[in-house]
C-alpha cells in the first residue's frame, strides 16, 4: 500500500495554493487558447490532487478560489461550468483515493472511477438545471440543434452524390436516433472523465512520489454491486411507469438503460477475456492456440456483453471485493 499523507495545516495550504495556481493557469489556457481546448479533459486533476494530498476541504477552498478568478477573468458561464463539471467532480475522484489509500488492499481498487462517474453524471444534471435557471440557457436544445443541422447537412451531402441509406432511413428518424440515445452519451463521458481523471492523477502522485497508489489492473475490472438484479429493477421499474401511462418516455428510457447496461457488460466482457488470455496464454504450448483462444474470446460485442453478464453474477475470476459493494 502506499504511503500515508501527513502534513500539516501550513504544508498543506501551501502545496493546495501552488496546485490551484496551475490549475487556474490550465482552465484560462482551455480558454483563450483554441488549440488548447483538450486541456478540459484534464482540469479536475489539479483539484482531485488537492483533495488527495490535502484533504476535501482545501480541495473545496482551491474551487472556489478558482470560480471567483474565472469570473473575473473570463466570465460568470464558463467560471461556474469548470466549478460544477470539472472541479466538484475531480474532488470526489480525489477523495476516494484519499480514503482508499488509508486502507490496506483498497488502492487497487475501482472504486474511485466509479464513486467519480457519478459525480460526473450528477455535475452534468446540475449544470444543465442552473444554466436553464440562472442564464436561460437550454443546452439540451442547444445540443439538439447541432444534431439537427449535422445530421441534415450530411443527407444532403448523401443525397447529392446518391449515397443514401437503402433501408429508407431519413434524416428526422437519424435525429431522432441520436437525440433518444444523448442520456447514453452522456453517461459515457462521465466514464471517461472518470477515467482520465483518475489514471492521470495516479500517475502524477505516483511519479512525483507523493504517493505510491497501485492502480488496479484492466483486467480485474467488475461492476459494483449486482448489476444483472440492479438491470433488471430499472427495466421493470420502466414496464410498470408504461402501464401507468403518465406521460414519460418510456421507450426512449428503456433504449437507454438497455445500451448503458449493454455497453457496461461489453467492458467487464473484454476484461475477462483479457484475464484469461493471459493466463492461457502462459500455460498453452505455442502462439496459435494464444491467437484462436484470442480470435474467439474477442469474436464479437454480444458474447462479450454475454461473458460480462455472466461474470457480473458468477464472478469466474474471484476479483470482487465484497467489502465494497
Amino acid at each position: 500500500m502506499g504511503s500515508d499523507i501527513n502534513l500539516n495545516n501550513r504544508a498543506k495550504l501551501t502545496q493546495a495554493a501552488i496546485i490551484t495556481a496551475i490549475g487556474i493557469v490550465l482552465c484560462l489556457g482551455a480558454a483563450y487558447i483554441p488549440f488548447l481546448g483538450l486541456l478540459a479533459l484534464i482540469l479536475p486533476v489539479p483539484y482531485a490532487i488537492i483533495s488527495t494530498t490535502s484533504g476535501y476541504k482545501y480541495a473545496l477552498i482551491s474551487a472556489i478560489s478558482s470560480f471567483f478568478i474565472l469570473v473575473l477573468t473570463v466570465d460568470v458561464v464558463y467560471a461556474l461550468n469548470l466549478l460544477i463539471m470539472c472541479m466538484l467532480p475531480g474532488i470526489a475522484v480525489g477523495y476516494r483515493i484519499n480514503q482508499d489509500s488509508k486502507v490496506e488492499d483498497e488502492n487497487e481498487s475501482f472504486t474511485p472511477i466509479y464513486f467519480g462517474t457519478i459525480a460526473f453524471i450528477l455535475s452534468i444534471i446540475v449544470f444543465f438545471a442552473m444554466s436553464k435557471l440562472l442564464f436561460n440557457i437550454d443546452l439540451l436544445a442547444d445540443i439538439s440543434k447541432t444534431i439537427k443541422a449535422t445530421v441534415e447537412a450530411q443527407f444532403a451531402i448523401m443525397e447529392s452524390t446518391n449515397m443514401m441509406p437503402k433501408e429508407n432511413i431519413t434524416a428526422k428518424d437519424m435525429i431522432n436516433m441520436f437525440q433518444n440515445m444523448m442520456p447514453t452519451v452522456l453517461f459515457m463521458y462521465s466514464i471517461i472523465a472518470s477515467l482520465i481523471t483518475y489514471y492521470v492523477e495516479a500517475f502524477i502522485l505516483r511519479r512525483t512520489k507523493v504517493l505510491n497508489y497501485d492502480l488496479p489492473k484492466f483486467s480485474e475490472f467488475y461492476l459494483p454491486g449486482n448489476a444483472i438484479v440492479t438491470s433488471l429493477i430499472l427495466y421493470l421499474l420502466v414496464m410498470f411507469l408504461e402501464m401507468l401511462n403518465i406521460g414519460l418516455y418510456t421507450d426512449s428510457i428503456m433504449l437507454n438503460i438497455q445500451l448503458v447496461f449493454s455497453i457496461l457488460f461489453l467492458i467487464q466482457g473484454v476484461s475477462v477475456s483479457i484475464y484469461f488470455i493471459k493466463r492461457w496464454k502462459d500455460k498453452s504450448p505455442g502462439k496459435i492456440v494464444f491467437a484462436v483462444i484470442a480470435v474467439i474470446l474477442l469474436s464479437g460485442s454480444m458474447i462479450l456483453s454475454f461473458v460480462g453478464m455472466l461474470d457480473s453474477a458468477i464472478d469466474f475470476r474471484k476479483v470482487r471485493n465484497y467489502k465494497s459493494t
